[in-house]
């Protein structure tokens, strides 16, 4: 979703924002959503947690939850579409959420109030 180059020199600070959709396969709850982490360190050196190129030995980073404080019934062939907000200041990172479609849920962790990453 995020992609970061460092250094960053053409930037402020690494704030970002993008919305996604995904395609409903099959009737389900849904409870939140996984994010996982991938990088390129140099060349053909990768470090992945990501379940589909996941590197060997990589047991100290472990995906995140963005859970939904009140889970959505869905179903097949609906979409459900999602925003996503990465926040920084000087001290802390966090990231907030909604649910947009099919039906539009409040923002979750507004201003880090629950969860914040400390610098």
């Amino acid at each position: 979703m995020f992609t970061f180059v460092h250094p960053n020199r053409s930037q402020k600070d690494n704030s970002r924002f993008k919305s996604v959709s995904f395609d409903v396969e099959e009737d389900t709850v849904l409870h939140g959503f996984a994010g996982y982490f991938d990088t390129i360190l140099f060349g053909d050196v990768t470090l992945s947690i990501n379940p589909k190129t996941h590197s060997d030995g990589m047991f100290s980073w472990f995906p995140i939850f963005f859970p939904i404080k009140e889970p959505i019934y869905v179903h097949k062939g609906e979409k459900v579409s999602v925003s996503f907000w990465r926040n920084c200041t000087a001290k802390n990172i966090w990231y907030e959420w909604c649910v947009t479609s099919p039906i539009v849920k409040p923002i979750h962790n507004s201003n880090g109030r629950s969860y914040t990453i400390g610098l």
